[in-house]
């Protein structure tokens, strides 16, 4: 009776292990065809730069000054803020105008870059219906779009920063792996809510009403310093202010700690590694949800 009671109670425990090692492979298969599709879409990479170039052109048809009009809108509203708070805060404009116009800049490439993945697939959803082509091509043309946008609006940050003292240094290139760093998590959160804004449209307008609350409790028109020490969770415990500082503060010759780094390197590990897998089950689906 004792064996028999034995088997019993390791029959459950057997099945419990048996369906987490099929969870486990089904999760690999996943995350393997999400790897797949990025590669795959990748490789296309004249399809995607066409898709992004006709959308600029586009945006700005008839227009004389084209696609200065970003610069310039972005250069006016960045100057604004910039003085406005400056003022406010009581601060040096010479210190406090270069830091709101290199953190709005890279603010406005993440915010727009997530806002245009809620309506990719829809938008353009008729290359789907015509032939067949890797979801990830559309990813990498509004990757592509939003990355020449926010290489054309840093023309004004870079001269702020220049005009007010702070010379550009070796150390400054270290921006350019925090830039990687924020496209990577870009393209790991951006597909995955472009499939799900696809499946379910009430999605876009949440996404937009979270990244608004994250811009303010994000250090983008506000210094780290200026936060007192037990309100130091709104950066602790806030995900885009490491990505924002990797890419920030080297340009303006502020330190970043090497804890800083690793915070924003695990972050995007971690979206990538719960992306893939949901990507990779979802994303041939789309065409039915288009």
């Amino acid at each position: 009776m004792d064996k028999v009671s034995d088997n019993f109670t390791l029959q459950p425990r057997m099945s419990l292990l048996v369906a987490f090692d099929l969870y486990v492979v089904m999760l690999g298969r996943n995350a393997a065809a999400g790897i797949r599709d990025l590669v795959v879409g990748a490789q296309r990479w004249r399809l995607w730069y066409l898709i992004g170039s006709a959308e600029m052109r586009r945006r700005f048809a008839r227009a004389r000054l084209g696609q200065l009009w970003i610069m310039l809108s972005s250069a006016v509203s960045v100057s604004v803020t910039g003085l406005a708070w400056a003022f406010l805060w009581n601060q040096p404009v010479h210190d406090m105008l270069p830091f709101i116009a290199a953190s709005m800049t890279i603010w406005q490439f993440l915010a727009a870059l997530v806002n245009d993945m809620t309506t990719a697939f829809p938008l353009y959803s008729h290359y789907f219906l015509n032939q067949y082509m890797p979801a990830s091509v559309i990813i990498y043309a509004v990757l592509y779009k939003n990355v020449a946008t926010f290489l054309l609006n840093m023309v004004f940050p870079i001269s702020i920063i220049v005009v007010f003292g702070n010379p550009l240094t070796p150390y400054s290139l270290f921006s350019a792996i925090g830039l990687l760093l924020v496209i990577l998590w870009c393209i790991s959160i951006g597909y995955a809510v472009a499939v799900l804004c696809a499946r379910f449209r009430d999605i876009v307008q949440v996404v937009a009403s979270l990244l608004q609350v994250a811009f303010f409790v994000t250090p983008v028109i506000w210094k780290p310093e200026f936060l007192p020490r037990e309100a130091h969770y709104f950066i602790n415990f806030n995900p885009l202010a490491p990505l924002l500082a990797v890419v920030r503060d080297p340009l303006l010759g502020r330190p970043v700690s090497l804890s800083m780094w690793l915070a924003a390197s695990a972050i995007v590990l971690a979206t990538l590694a719960c992306s893939l897998p949901f990507v990779g089950r979802f994303c041939r689906r789309l065409v039915y949800w288009l």
